[in-house]
């Protein structure tokens, strides 16, 4: 009885770790964004070959779009570390990630099958990214966050 009783504890407070889940997803996405946007901003070999990517996947005004997806993707990887304005940080990330996966990663994919095609496509990074920015869009930043503050002080 006793072993049940915990159980039954154990699985309806589980959920009040969740924070611990957001706070994980937020840091490790935030921090990949922003070290990605760092090195392409402040490297140059990296910035030229960000600009080759997007030159060679046909994207218009590949210059302008190279510098503009690696400060989108420092300072919403930055935001998204702080928790801050983090409904938009992930919609904007989101975006980049989506137009890396069309324009970039779909078309480099080589399965013929349908299930083989499902399964390289699961596979790729950008897939994970997009699920945990869509998730942290959802679910907020958790209350270890500058949106926690905000939010508090602003309710009566």
């Amino acid at each position: 009885m006793n072993a049940m009783l915990w159980v039954r504890t154990f699985l309806s407070e589980w959920h009040t770790w969740q924070w611990l889940g957001i706070l994980i997803a937020r840091l490790t996405v935030g921090l990949l964004f922003l070290l990605s946007g760092r090195g392409k901003l402040f490297v140059p070999a990296r910035g030229r070959q960000m600009r080759q990517t997007l030159i060679e996947a046909h994207v218009p005004f590949p210059e302008f779009n190279a510098m503009f997806v690696s400060a989108v993707e420092f300072a919403c990887g930055l935001l998204l570390i702080l928790g801050a304005l983090t409904p938009l940080a992930c919609a904007m990330l989101g975006c980049v990630v989506i137009v890396g996966l069309v324009g970039i990663a779909i078309p480099n994919m080589k399965a013929s099958a349908l299930l083989d095609w499902l399964a390289e496509f699961l596979y790729l990074p950008e897939v994970l990214y997009l699920v945990i920015l869509i998730w942290l869009f959802f679910s907020g930043a958790g209350w270890l966050s500058v949106d926690h503050l905000v939010l508090s002080e602003i309710r009566f």
